[in-house]
């Protein structure tokens, strides 16, 4: 679930500085941190006691302390937790490693609170002869590196994609809509039928802004929306300028349900689980989180929003949660056996099974409802960050600029050319 945004940006210099050159151990030589005698390792992670994912992990810990004699000390500090890591870290404290997700890397490498993880990602799996780095999709791997390397090891990914009633569309998994037009065009004539084709939170900016970034994806490419963000005069790119107009469109034929700008989260979202609406843009995670709620008629899947020119197809978002490691830690060893242990593909799995997410692992199958969104993962070749990361390094345009000017568009107050030629103008003004 993803509620508006707002960022703010706190970078230390000195931080910064201390991280540099830092590298975290990995490999097969054992250290004083090894072994039945060793003290515990501290784990702190953001997942709420009893939620799969913590039931999961916890499973993972107890396994490896039965099969090793290392104690994995977990405490579970809630979705706050990036402040708490990141102080402890600076004073030497702090767990040994820790959970993390795409969208913080930035901040923990500016904090001190990542190394150089290549080593890690070298360590061998237990009884699979593979390393950590060979079970993971090149996309996945792309998407979870920096100019530093690797920033953590994924057990989950996500994505954004189109969200669609199966039972009404059993096609769409094997041939979808070709291009953005075509998708119009089946919307339009749900229209047409009496149904109101597509949900929208409109209250969530960032779930307003879905529909735009991913249409620059298709027209521009990754790093667009940095561009935009970086240049007034990206913004008048001819394919930045496609993505407007198409979102336009869309707006102009009327496709989202009544009053969809004052709608509050999550009231769409479960009216389209109800089975109210056919269509919902949103993350790979609104299945798990509306199917509770979902009607029994209702058979949810996503694939990959269509492209606007299908010759080009488009670049898929990818995000990734997964596990930090501490390279002040002294049982950098003993983290690294442990990870190498819990990526086991009976784990990973268990990613789908337990959580109803998409395995990080390339032999990992997920959940039916996203088999069609982890192919594409797993086949993409142009990878692109959640909103190409801006939020991260220009959170203050992201916030005041973008998002207000987004949701006119989706709303419709303002047009293609008013969303284009102001986004120019306080992108220039921002920039002075």
């Amino acid at each position: 679930m993803r509620k508006s945004i707002r960022v703010t940006a706190v970078v230390s210099a000195l931080l910064v500085l201390s991280a540099c050159g830092t590298k975290v151990q990995g490999g097969q030589s054992s250290d004083a941190s090894s072994g039945p005698n060793a003290k515990p390792l501290v784990y702190w992670g953001k997942w709420a006691k009893g939620t799969p994912q913590a039931t999961l992990f916890e499973s993972v810990i107890a396994d490896y302390a039965k099969q090793t004699g290392v104690k994995v000390d977990v405490q579970w500090l809630g979705k706050a937790q990036e402040e708490q890591i990141k102080n402890a870290i600076a004073t030497g404290e702090g767990p040994d490693f820790f959970d993390t997700a795409i969208d913080h890397t930035a901040e923990f490498r500016a904090a001190g609170a990542l190394g150089d993880m290549s080593a890690v990602f070298k360590a061998k799996i237990p009884g699979e002869n593979a390393t950590i780095e060979e079970v993971l999709p090149k996309s996945v791997l792309k998407a979870i590196s920096d100019d530093k390397g690797y920033g953590f090891v994924p057990h989950s990914v996500f994505s954004v994609g189109l969200w669609y009633d199966a039972a009404r569309y059993p096609d769409f998994a094997t041939a979808p809509p070709k291009t953005f037009r075509d998708f119009l065009t089946v919307a339009g004539k749900e229209k047409a039928a009496g149904r109101r084709p597509i949900a929208l939170d409109g209250t969530v900016n960032s779930y307003n802004a879905f529909w735009l970034y991913q249409l620059l994806l298709s027209t521009a490419g990754p790093g667009a929306l940095r561009q935009l963000a970086e240049d007034p005069g990206a913004w008048d790119r001819p394919e930045v300028k496609r993505a407007v107009t198409e979102l336009e469109s869309l707006v102009k034929a009327g496709l989202f349900q009544p009053d969809y700008m004052a709608t509050k989260f999550p009231d769409a979202q479960n009216a389209w689980a109800a089975g109210d609406h056919t269509f919902n843009l949103n993350g790979t995670w609104l299945g798990s989180e509306t199917a509770s709620l979902r009607a029994q008629a209702v058979k949810a899947r996503i694939i990959s929003l269509p492209p606007v020119d299908a010759s080009k197809g488009s670049a898929v978002t990818i995000g990734a949660l997964g596990w930090g490691v501490n390279p002040k830690s002294k049982s950098q060893q003993a983290v690294s056996d442990f990870l190498a242990f819990a990526m086991q593909k009976k784990y990973i799995d268990r990613i789908a099974t337990d959580a109803d997410n998409i395995p990080s692992r390339t032999d990992s199958p997920a959940p039916e409802a996203l088999t069609s969104i982890q192919e594409s993962i797993r086949t993409a070749t142009a990878v692109s960050l959640d909103f190409d990361g801006v939020a991260t390094v220009a959170p203050k345009w992201f916030n005041d600029v973008f998002l207000p000017l987004d949701d006119k568009l989706v709303g419709g107050s303002i047009n293609a050319e008013k969303f284009l030629a102001e986004g120019k103008a306080q992108t220039a003004e921002l920039g002075e």
